[in-house]
């Protein structure tokens, strides 16, 4: 393991700008989403009950999206699939206004595929800039893509919750509408300027637990392995 890691931002920029621009994207809807769905929803008149649903909702989307399109990713370049994400998100977004206060049943779908196709940006844009990494860049370039999400994730919804003060709850659909898009054309472009970096051999798919042992694995030399329990 490295001895140490530092948020380079400029680095990891240099390494994959479409990763970072994925993280940044990424930070600011996917919070948007899920903080400001549920105060527009109320706004609307939906009961608690009626809310309560659509957050419970929205993550399925995430289940049903991110494992085909990361499926799809590994046997292409990974930025026509992050293209493919950005535009399923861009017209989820343009469906929330155009069913805004609609049928519940509806939103639920819209919502569903807004959220699920949005945070498969983050597991794409990862992927993405891991193939453009050296394996000394991996952990470096793994704090800054973070760091960048996190920034996102903190910016954006200030700026939203400012701008719904003066233009009403359903502010953030339409920020979410311009994160959308900017991210899409962005990664058109760089599909225009950049060749695709040559596939590397992968492995079969495995899913894995969250909490994998291989932390515990490089925190200790392999006579003070932690014996079960402790």
């Amino acid at each position: 393991p490295p001895q140490a890691a530092s948020v380079a931002l400029g680095r990891a920029w240099r390494i994959s700008p479409v990763g970072v621009a994925g993280m940044l994207a990424v930070g600011g809807l996917s919070m948007i989403i899920s903080g400001f769905a549920p105060i527009h929803a109320t706004a609307k008149g939906y009961s608690q009950a009626d809310v309560a649903l659509l957050l419970s909702a929205m993550p399925v989307g995430t289940l049903i999206l991110q494992i085909p399109l990361g499926w799809i990713s590994d046997r292409t370049d990974r930025r026509y699939v992050l293209i493919g994400a950005a535009l399923l998100a861009l017209v989820a977004s343009l469906l929330a206004i155009a069913f805004d206060g609609g049928a519940l049943a509806v939103l639920l779908v819209v919502y569903l595929i807004w959220d699920g196709a949005s945070e498969s940006i983050y597991s794409l844009s990862s992927a993405h800039a891991a193939d453009r990494a050296g394996k000394d860049d991996l952990l470096a370039l793994s704090s800054s893509m973070l760091f960048a999400w996190s920034l996102a994730g903190f910016v954006v919804p200030g700026i939203v919750t400012g701008l719904s003060a003066v233009y009403g709850t359903g502010t953030f659909i339409y920020v979410g509408i311009v994160i959308a898009s900017a991210f899409c054309l962005f990664v058109s472009w760089r599909v225009l300027a950049a060749r695709p970096v040559p596939a590397t051999a992968t492995g079969s798919f495995a899913p894995m637990c969250a909490q994998a042992p291989l932390p515990v694995e490089l925190a200790f030399a392999p006579d003070e392995q932690p014996r079960p329990g402790n």
